[in-house]
């Protein structure tokens, strides 16, 4: 089957069927940042909050020992009530290396391109983004992202709703070679000029496109990789 093709290579997935509460101490998740314990799951959903919340937190692996890594998670913002507004964008998923603080293939909320709910940002390898999702985007709607990172040339890609790899993408900027090992996949919460939440499901971590854009169902959740 097709899923059963995609498991030979996947690095590792979680469809958040925990508890309500906490993330931290669920699966392999692990705080790197923050107040622990204010990173939340609620109703099978990651609760990434934009405000007061502090804690990042991060499912590691092991490197995977190929140049490019991908990542697919389906995500919703909730209607905080206005577009997104200003400058003042946070990331809010990224891969990251074995250390507390070098992130890469970062993904934002942004002010939508033509006046709509928002948008999203890539960013390579820095922590404003580096290019925006053409399209507008709207409260409330699941979207399913797909970034890969590459690890030798330092740039990061995006796809929004993307069926093929070769379906539209957004590049993030070339930075200097090379990039960061990927040891891990995180969410981020942090201040900024809407405290909108955003609400994550679906995760997939892979070495190729195929094994990320379509969500590991819930029956196979058992056959990652970790």
């Amino acid at each position: 089957s097709v899923f059963g093709a995609a498991q030979a290579v996947e690095i590792t997935h979680d469809n958040f069927d925990y508890p309500d509460g906490s993330l931290v101490g669920n699966g392999a998740w692990v705080n790197h940042s923050g107040t622990e314990g204010d990173l939340m799951v609620a109703s099978g959903q990651a609760v990434v909050q934009h405000g007061a919340p502090s804690e990042d937190a991060n499912v590691p692996f092991a490197p995977s020992g190929t140049d490019d890594i991908f990542f697919g998670i389906d995500f919703t913002v909730d209607d905080p009530g206005a577009p997104i507004p200003g400058t003042d964008n946070e990331y809010f998923a990224h891969f990251k290396d074995d250390t507390t603080f070098n992130f890469c293939g970062r993904l934002d909320i942004v002010p939508a391109p033509s006046g709509g709910d928002f948008s999203v940002g890539i960013a390579s390898d820095s922590s404003t983004a580096d290019a925006v999702w053409p399209n507008d985007l709207t409260y409330g709607v699941t979207y399913r992202a797909v970034v890969r990172y590459s690890q030798v040339n330092n740039q990061a890609e995006l796809w929004i709703d993307a069926s093929a790899v070769s379906d539209p993408s957004l590049l993030g900027a070339d930075q200097p070679d090379p990039g960061d090992v990927v040891q891990g996949f995180a969410l981020r919460q942090s201040d900024s000029n809407q405290t909108e939440t955003i609400r994550i499901d679906a995760l997939v971590v892979g070495t190729t496109f195929d094994d990320v854009v379509v969500p590991v169902p819930v029956e196979l959740q058992s056959f990652s990789i970790e």
